[in-house]
């Protein structure tokens, strides 16, 4: 409940106390049979000056609840103006952050992808080097048959005249 709730039901309860003592007051008035004017202006002074504390104090309730009901606005739109600018700070901080992770995504998966090229390439390297090292070293085997190779030698010789001179 707040403050002006609660004086707004404080004033209820004590106007209506105050309006039920009038009203006994203006009963009594009515069941009194008054000789004078002057015990009628004696009855009637004690239930005007109560009326007008009534005025009076209801003026003032009035006035206190407006000017609570004033504060409580100023502070309302306060605070709405501080939770406002709280949202578009966090809104901004938002943005920015989503910014920075879709940068680093796009930073991550260039990386990836150049991991992955590095790694197949190496993979590729790697595999031949070791291929080459473990393949057995080739063997050459020349067997020369001397008799066959004078065969293929001769009819080249023969052509060869020997020179004369020198």
């Amino acid at each position: 409940m707040t403050k002006s709730e609660t004086l707004r039901r404080l004033a209820t309860a004590e106007n209506t106390a105050q309006l039920d003592a009038l009203a006994c007051r203006m009963a009594q008035l009515h069941q009194a049979k008054l000789a004078s004017a002057e015990e009628l202006a004696a009855t009637l002074e004690p239930l005007a000056q109560a009326m007008a504390a009534l005025t009076d104090e209801t003026r003032q309730t009035m006035q206190q609840l407006g000017l609570d009901g004033t504060r409580q606005g100023e502070q309302f739109r306060r605070q709405i103006e501080t939770a406002t600018s709280a949202w578009r700070c966090a809104e901004q901080a938002a943005r920015e952050s989503a910014q920075a992770i879709e940068c680093g995504s796009r930073m991550l998966s260039q990386r990836q992808y150049l991991l992955a090229t590095l790694v197949g390439m190496m993979t590729g390297l790697l595999a031949s080097a070791l291929w080459l090292w473990l393949a057995p070293a080739p063997r050459l085997q020349n067997v020369l048959d001397a008799q066959q190779l004078v065969a293929l030698i001769r009819p080249a010789t023969a052509a060869w005249k020997p020179c004369e001179g020198k």
